[in-house]
């Protein structure tokens, strides 16, 4: 299941995965974690644009990145964490679900 709060610049979904999602995972924990995201790193443009270096720093076929790109792909990195410390405890079972951002445009 998914978030589909829409922002003015929809860039972004917050999905839940695990066994036995449910409306509350959906509609509380996903939306919180995603307040966050925003409220940790700025517009979701910022938010979609972290994910991107983030992803882009796992792949070990990507050219070298700048400083500041690796220093965004670290505030994702952190600002994920926080989020999820602070939404989780909405999910009905935090040990059987997660939650996965997808990118309207990969």
């Amino acid at each position: 299941m998914k978030d589909d709060t829409h922002t003015a610049e929809h860039l972004y979904t917050v999905e839940i995965e695990g066994r036995n999602v449910t409306v509350r995972d959906v509609m509380v924990a996903a939306f919180i974690y995603r307040i966050k995201l925003e409220e940790l790193l700025g517009s979701p443009r910022q938010v979609a644009h972290c994910y991107r270096l983030w992803r882009r720093l796992e792949q070990a076929d990507q050219p070298p990145m700048t400083h500041l790109d690796i220093q965004h792909a670290a505030a994702w990195r952190e600002a994920h964490e926080q989020a999820w410390q602070v939404a989780q405890v909405f999910l009905t079972d935090p040990h059987t679900k997660t939650f996965v951002l997808r990118l309207a445009i990969p």
